[in-house]
């Protein structure tokens, strides 16, 4: 076995490096075969990716093992198991393609390379041979925006902070809380020299940067006679510029860049490019969109011969995919509807998506056996020209389950039968299998996990949303209503607490039983704050005023429960963003992104946002800090308008996805100050640790009678 093997065995399981032997094949054909005797499990593969899935999928089936983000994220193992005959498998995905530019911010803007280290092996483990690896390339902005004449200072001022580059890399906004100094730039250039050299060490082909001609507004001024537009503004932030890919200028432009990348960072081949992403074209004729496919494909074939343009289909322009070549194009379908049957990108390589989570916020929720399908199956059954799969969920920390099947399919070449699926994924997740956690998951399967009733990725919190009478909407984009009996609901948690007893160790229990207390005191809070609106109308203001009291006590209680897991905590999410930092002033810079992510987005000089709270998460010291804060203002200003007979007047929005305008009433102004002030303040927080979960579930479940 090579050292790169022995290395990767060392990491994950060094109780057994004396017990696996890799042989790496090198056949183009991509496969694994295992076998396992007299203590020793032997792996022949294909390559290295080939390698670590097979390793994975023998602990998965033989030693019953289930290693997942949430609770499970090392591999808990006493002993390997033999067994007789070969283990093998071909996999048939050409690509498994992994990341949303999302995820890079809602939830991996924190780590650091010891963290990405850990990811780099579980997306190996999973077959994953392509992610999205754009980290680092804002030292190449910064380096090319110098060779148009911009000072330091007006790069540094063009690049968008850590929580926020994903949506300046899709061209939504530019300049928003930059960086201080150039210290910050080179500091991402060697965690992202870092993550692109390992994914390569393991044989995987990333994505990387390209350019589309978004670009500083500024540069109209230095290049006057340049052809740059002022696209919209994306969800009411500020305008942006475009340059014209017809322009001579986007030639010039994107050769620096192109070069500058491979300078800073290397030549990977496969470039992501999304021309007009969420924006307007200068001319929207077939003819015009036509030459900019050819203007794109030319930079990137002048630059690399063997480059390929890789497109999100999320809002892909059909004809400038058709000026491109067929063999220099990748299309990713996101959630596989845009293009993987598309007759106007018949014949082009599509992959395959699942597209779960919007913003990383964590309510149970998702198609179970929707995903059971296997789109990638099912497209190429159609006759697509399907050549992998992928998974491009906007964060993760949420729903193993989901999870842990949807990585499965990235490699399978079946359809899967949820019935048999959960009963072995029972038995790895916890442990061993047990028929009242069964019952319970079949509870789960018609309630947060049925398949209809509601939009996947839509699924929203009424706590977490802006409070008013009976919120609609929690972001923009989820409804706040819950979509199943929360009463039935409650039966899963029960028959959970049940089986406490024999279950207390396993690590995958106690993270799903605290998610579904979680779960339940969200969908308590839901069922109250109808009751209320419905008696705040009828003027009975003794039962608001108990409602209100029992609304803020349930709040509290929740958010100390939920402080039982680490990964629910907000403390999580701060600690991570001041320990990357390396000085003080950087950990105040990170703090103030961190915070404005997963509350306001925007707001930053009370100017109005259309995203506020869509990153919602039900997390212990957010719910304290801020939603508790929120609704306590709310209930004060409600309950004085019932008691003094005022005009109740409020309403929750901007004016954008259906949520009203609220700064223009007095209570809004007040609400508004309290988020902006509070997305200001800067906390030092001790690093949350898990502690049994158990005893307080039972506790508060007996309490809140769940």
């Amino acid at each position: 076995m090579d050292k790169f093997m022995q290395d990767f065995i060392k990491r994950n399981l060094p109780q057994f490096i004396d017990n696996f032997d890799v042989i790496i094949t090198n056949e183009k054909e991509e496969k694994y075969k295992i076998t396992a005797k007299d203590a020793v499990v032997t792996v022949e593969a294909s390559n290295y990716i080939c390698a670590c899935n097979g390793i994975y999928e023998y602990l998965k089936e033989y030693c019953n093992i289930q290693y997942s983000w949430c609770g499970t994220f090392s591999f808990d193992l006493k002993e390997l198991k033999m067994f007789d005959g070969v283990f093998e498998k071909t996999i048939d995905q050409h690509f498994r393609v992994y990341l949303n530019y999302c995820t890079l911010d809602y939830s991996m803007c924190w780590w650091d390379f010891a963290r990405w280290e850990k990811e780099i092996d579980f997306m190996a483990m999973n077959g994953i041979n392509m992610p999205l690896t754009p980290i680092g390339s804002e030292a190449v902005w910064y380096e090319t925006l110098q060779e148009f004449n911009f000072t330091k200072e007006e790069a540094l001022g063009f690049i968008s902070g850590p929580a926020f580059w994903a949506w300046q890399l899709m061209t939504n906004i530019d300049s928003y809380i930059s960086p201080k100094s150039e210290e910050y730039v080179y500091n991402r250039l060697e965690l992202g020299k870092k993550i692109i050299e390992r994914c390569v060490e393991f044989g995987m082909q990333p994505i990387q940067q390209g350019f589309s001609g978004h670009v500083p507004t500024l540069l109209k001024e230095k290049y006057p006679n340049a052809a740059i537009l002022m696209q919209r503004g994306w969800c009411l932030y500020p305008k942006t510029a475009q340059l014209d890919p017809l322009d001579k200028l986007f030639l010039d432009f994107g050769k620096v860049f192109l070069e500058k990348t491979e300078k800073l960072i290397g030549n990977y081949h496969y470039i992501a490019c999304d021309p007009f992403h969420e924006g307007t074209p200068p001319k929207n004729t077939k003819e015009y969109l036509c030459k900019v496919g050819q203007v794109i494909d030319k930079l990137y074939k002048d630059f690399d011969e063997k480059s390929v343009w890789v497109m999100q289909a999320w809002t892909m322009h059909e004809e400038i995919v058709n000026a491109v070549p067929k063999d220099r194009i990748l299309l990713l379908d996101l959630n596989s509807e845009k293009a993987v049957l598309n007759p106007k990108v018949s014949g082009y390589d599509v992959v395959s998506g699942m597209l779960h989570n919007f913003g990383g916020k964590n309510a149970m929720q998702g198609k179970l056996e929707k995903h059971c399908e296997n789109k990638y199956l099912t497209s190429k059954e159609k006759g697509a020209n399907v050549v992998g799969s992928g998974m491009f969920m906007e964060g993760i920390d949420q729903n193993p389950v989901i999870y842990d099947l949807q990585f499965e399919l990235l490699t399978a070449q079946h359809k899967i039968d949820i019935d048999k699926w959960l009963d072995k994924y029972i038995t790895r997740r916890y442990g061993k299998y047990n028929e009242k956690i069964r019952h319970a998951w079949d509870i789960l399967l018609k309630t947060c996990y049925k398949d209809d009733g509601y939009e996947e990725n839509e699924v929203g919190s009424t706590l977490a949303a802006r409070p008013q009478l009976m919120p609609k909407r929690t972001g923009p984009c989820c409804v706040s209503k819950v979509y199943y009996d929360t009463k039935e609901f409650e039966k899963a948690a029960d028959l959970f607490i049940s089986v406490a007893d024999e279950f207390e160790n396993s690590r995958g229990y106690q993270y799903d039983l605290c998610d579904m207390v979680r779960q339940c005191f969200s969908n308590r809070f839901y069922d109250n704050q109808k009751q209320f609106s419905k008696y705040f109308k009828f003027l009975q203001r003794k039962k608001c005023e108990k409602i209100a009291q029992t609304q803020l006590e349930l709040l509290l209680d929740m958010d100390s429960f939920i402080s039982c897991r680490s990964e629910m905590t907000l403390a999580k999410w701060i600690c991570d963003a001041h320990n990357l930092a390396k000085s003080e002033e950087e950990k105040k810079y990170f703090d103030f992104n961190a915070r404005t992510l997963i509350t306001l987005w925007g707001d930053i000089n009370g100017s109005t946002s259309a995203l506020y709270d869509y990153s919602w998460r039900e997390w212990s010291g957010l719910i304290k800090e801020y939603y508790y804060k929120r609704w306590e203002m709310f209930y004060d200003y409600a309950l004085d308008c019932l008691k003094n007979h005022k005009l109740y007047v409020y309403k929750n929005g901007n004016n954008y996805a259906q949520r009203e305008k609220y700064k223009s009433f007095t209570f809004g102004k007040k609400l508004n100050k309290f988020e902006l002030e509070w997305g200001k303040t800067y906390s030092e927080y001790e690093y949350p640790k898990n502690r049994n979960v158990v005893p307080e579930a039972k506790y508060y479940c007996e309490k809140w009678n769940f």
